[in-house]
């Protein structure tokens, strides 16, 4: 197996907050937030937050395909990837995101 068959993520939430890119080259891309369940991590407590948002990061036809499940549920698969940032041209960690391979509406009525 590849280093690239190993780093593969499947997700499943509501998808919220696209917005809009372009790449240098003019193809478009989007950024997003994929609401996810946040696991539990010993007792319940009411202040811990059960879900958290996913970063994500598509071009091409999964960009269009994030714009037009906004606010639906949806299945993702993708790649982990870490992105870094410098900060008065010094680097400093990023976030990690997922980049989008494939963005798919589910039915959420369980």
């Amino acid at each position: 197996m590849s280093a690239a068959e190993d780093n593969q993520v499947r997700l499943r939430g509501i998808l919220t907050e696209v917005r809009s890119r372009w790449t240098s080259d003019g193809s478009p891309s989007a950024i997003a937030a994929l609401i996810i369940s946040r696991p539990a991590m010993g007792p319940a407590r009411t202040t811990v937050e059960t879900s958290q948002p996913m970063p994500l990061r598509a071009t091409g036809r999964e960009a269009k395909a994030l714009a037009e499940h906004e606010g639906h549920a949806v299945a993702i698969k993708g790649r982990l990837r870490r992105r870094y940032y410098s900060r008065k041209a010094e680097p400093c960690w990023g976030q990690v995101e997922v980049w989008v391979d494939c963005c798919q509406p589910v039915d959420d009525r369980r």
